[in-house]
């Protein structure tokens, strides 16, 4: 099992980007710099891949991955 210093320093966090809230601006995951992903508001007509919570505005965001 490696150690967090070492998970750190493999160059992981170079191959990765954050996505940010659409609402309040603060970062909502992150994702490979390869990953295009589309943010919507989930709703009965849009059924998004994926539903994340914001934790600093608490509103709901839909993610649908695009490749």
């Amino acid at each position: 099992m490696q150690r967090k210093k070492e998970v750190q320093a493999n160059g992981l966090e170079k191959k990765r980007r954050s996505i940010l809230c659409p609402k309040c601006g603060h970062r909502l995951l992150d994702a490979s710099v390869n990953t295009k992903a589309q943010l919507v508001t989930p709703t009965k007509n849009c059924n998004p891949d994926f539903v994340i919570k914001c934790r600093h505005c608490s509103s709901e965001i839909g993610v649908i991955k695009t490749e």
